[in-house]
């Protein structure tokens, strides 16, 4: 491999643990912190004028979204692993034909949000969810960071034909 390439494969990988660290970090410090003030179930409004519709509660979810397959951490902890190797394999391949920060962002994000969760699932056993927004299920920052992590990567492979056409 030649040097420009491994100096950019480099360069590249580091955009993207560094999204990814800094997703994982806010992630569980949120957490970290939800579960030391508040008690399973307690509830804190910031914003006392919107409390109807935004509140921070400690909570956690031993399935996915909405409480669908409740009690299958195995099951989660296996597609967060899988969704990680996937990322770091796939991610050369993927940022090397498109804008690499785009790709970066949208895949780091990706990847902080599912080892967030994964880091949840494996030493607790449950993830904690702390928002609380009314027309939402309960959930946390690693599942804002894949989600807005997903759509970021698929506008940017939707509109980005910048190195695709070539």
């Amino acid at each position: 491999m030649e040097k420009a390439r491994i100096e950019r494969y480099l360069r590249d990988y580091a955009y993207l643990f560094l999204v990814a660290g800094l997703a994982v970090a806010l992630d569980q410090a949120l957490k970290l912190w939800a579960r030391s003030i508040l008690d399973v179930g307690e509830t804190w409004e910031p914003f006392p004028a919107l409390a109807d519709y935004l509140a921070i509660i400690h909570t956690f979810n031993t399935g996915m979204a909405l409480g669908i397959l409740r009690g299958t951490n195995g099951l989660f902890i296996a597609l967060g692993e899988i969704i990680c190797i996937v990322i770091l394999f796939v991610y050369p391949r993927v940022s090397e034909k498109r804008n690499p920060v785009l790709i970066g962002l949208g895949m780091g994000l990706i990847l902080g949000g599912a080892l967030g969760n994964l880091i949840d699932r494996v030493t607790l056993g449950y993830v904690t969810d702390v928002f609380l927004v009314s027309f939402l299920p309960v959930f946390n920052l690693a599942d804002l960071a894949l989600v807005f992590g997903a759509i970021l990567l698929w506008l940017s492979l939707l509109f980005d034909k910048s190195k695709s056409q070539s």
